[in-house]
């Protein structure tokens, strides 16, 4: 009997753990941001997104989801009955999309940066219509059980009026009565969380995101259960919080440690390790990635296409420190696990090939990275659609893989395909909206467009600053970036403070021997020995390159580099 098949879903304990997966699932598509003018383009660690299960880290700097992003809990009660015709549902899903569609030439700013995400939503589920009607069946059967279970706290009319209009698969009278019990139940903690919890759960099915999140917080706050902690932690992630996420995960890691089955602590671990990776804390979050593994690991879980995304999810954090061997080693058997479990033809396993391609590239096999690229979108326009922020992510990191190539023109129209779709789904004040429009910056840069690209820099500096932080080491690689687009320009003393800053800041994160200590070092030393302090930036350069050689392979473009900005300064 399969994960969808609905008798395997009314079971509670199953049900509870795939609710927990679905929600950790954040792959991390670590956004590789560019380092002009000395390196090229640096790959940098996960960053995140949204979308159900324990993420695999993908190439964008941050979390992808797999998964719809609507999770739904079955109702125990099969025998209810739903009057709603697959023929209604669908009519219903074009008449959202058609009312969204007519708003959308008036709407600017943030409303239209919704907009296009519930478009883009809504036509992935008429896409797959047959099986969302049967997950909304589901849906609506769950919602009727929470509705009754508050009978003695609702009007009776109202009720029997709510419960009539769900059968019809109208939710509004059924919202409407869980505000007015949420509104009137706040000294009865218990019934206002689970009015607020529920009224998340039809934001969700009717794609009106910004409401789930709300809803969300309230129930977690009124009630930090497992599961109420675990949406909210989601949905701050969704929206690019990454430090609410953090203690919201760390909240329900607690509960699961106390309470929780050896599933659920897995799930809770890998979520809060994603949560702390996505705020630069790698080495922090390595140590509840292994303690994930350690739970399933010895068993059958190890066959089990979640254990491939705990593989990979570590594997990631351990690319972010450097340890690119170790690394490789963890995404490979990430991969066959994943191809075993799910198939080469699975969405998810276009996750994988991404990731993969990310570490590929960072160890300078560029060609072999692209290939990884290409087949993760192939398999991403057959399955998920090219309006979804995950194709996006794989747009983002060919373009990246292009660029290190020198292929500019077309790296930067795959940058702004990739900006549009994050544009569209995640809105402009998103990290990863802040990563892709940096890297589209780095295309610029390199065809000599000096002045646009500071601009695009500075937006981009502008968006990781208010949603990652100063201390973060991807906000060292946009300082970075924007020192060497200045320094291009001939401002040397402008330019020197934000080099340094960018150094201080990634020594704090990632220590001194790291690939992306490195950059920084060797860019600072360059500058130094153009501005006639050579014996400074002598001494810069031959740190940098001593540890590129202790880090990366012997052939790896970046040692070259290096030695060449090493032997162009005069002799001592």
């Amino acid at each position: 009997m399969g994960i969808f098949d609905f008798r395997w879903w009314r079971d509670e304990q199953n049900r509870g753990a795939v609710t927990s997966i679905l929600g950790a699932l954040k792959i991390v598509v670590p956004a590789l941001l560019v380092v002009a003018a000395f390196f090229g383009f640096q790959v940098l660690q996960p960053e995140r997104t949204a979308d159900p299960v324990p993420a695999i880290q993908t190439g964008d700097n941050s979390p992808v989801q797999t998964g719809s992003g609507n999770q739904i809990i079955a109702g125990d009660n099969a025998n209810i009955v739903i009057g709603l015709t697959f023929e209604q549902h669908k009519a219903e899903l074009q008449e959202r999309l058609a009312q969204r569609e007519a708003r959308l030439s008036e709407a600017h700013g943030e409303e239209r940066d919704r907009l296009l995400s519930e478009i883009a939503t809504l036509a992935e589920k008429l896409a797959n219509a047959e099986t969302d009607y049967a997950a909304t069946v589901e849906e609506l059967r769950h919602l009727r059980q929470e509705l009754e279970s508050i009978a003695n706290d609702a009007p009776a009319e109202k009720l029997a009026a709510a419960l009539d209009a769900l059968s019809d698969g109208d939710r509004s009278l059924a919202d409407s009565l869980l505000a007015e019990v949420e509104e009137q139940s706040a000294d009865t903690i218990k019934t206002a969380a689970r009015a607020a919890f529920t009224r998340g759960e039809i934001a969700e099915q009717e794609i009106r995101w910004a409401d789930a999140a709300t809803h969300y917080a309230r129930a977690a706050r009124l009630d930090p259960s497992f599961d109420r902690l675990k949406k909210a932690a989601d949905f701050a992630d969704r929206a690019g919080r990454y430090t609410a996420a953090s203690r919201l995960s760390e909240k329900f890691l607690r509960i699961a440690r106390k309470e929780g089955t050896q599933e659920q602590l897995a799930l809770a671990l890998n979520s809060h390790a994603l949560a702390l990776s996505a705020m630069g804390l790698y080495s922090s979050a390595e140590p509840f990635h292994r303690e994930a593994l350690d739970l399933r690991r010895g068993t059958s879980a190890e066959e089990n296409p979640f254990f491939a995304i705990y593989l990979g999810n570590l594997a990631s954090t351990v690319q972010a420190q450097g340890r690119y061997e170790e690394a490789e080693a963890l995404f490979r058997e990430a991969l066959e696990i994943a191809g075993k479990t799910i198939g080469e033809a699975h969405p998810d396993y276009a996750i994988h090939l991404n990731n993969f391609g990310l570490l590929v590239q960072a160890r300078g096999r560029y060609a072999e990275a692209e290939g990884l690229y290409r087949k993760a979108l192939r398999i991403g326009v057959m399955k998920i659609g090219e309006a979804h922020p995950h194709y996006a992510s794989y747009l983002n990191n060919l373009a990246l893989v292009l660029a290190e190539q020198r292929r500019y023109l077309d790296a930067e129209d795959l940058y702004r395909q990739s900006l549009e779709i994050t544009k569209g789904t995640l809105g402009e004040a998103h990290p990863k909206y802040g990563v892709r429009l940096n890297n589209l910056a780095g295309a610029v840069r390199a065809q000599g467009r000096l002045e646009e690209a500071e601009d695009l820099y500075r937006q981009a500096l502008e968006i990781r600053r208010t949603s990652i932080g100063e201390a973060h080491p991807d906000y060292a690689t946009n300082l970075g970036n924007l020192a060497s687009v200045v320094e291009a320009q001939g401002r040397y003393a402008e330019a020197e403070p934000l080099f340094r800053q960018a150094l201080e800041i990634t020594r704090e994160a990632l220590g001194e021997v790291h690939p992306s200590y490195a950059i920084r070092l060797g860019n600072l030393g360059r500058l130094l020995g153009e501005t006639d302090r050579v014996a400074e930036g002598r001494e810069m350069l031959e740190q940098a390159l001593a540890i590129f050689r202790a880090t990366l392979p012997v052939d790896h473009p970046h040692i070259a580099t290096a030695q060449r900005h090493l032997d162009a300064l005069p002799a001592p």
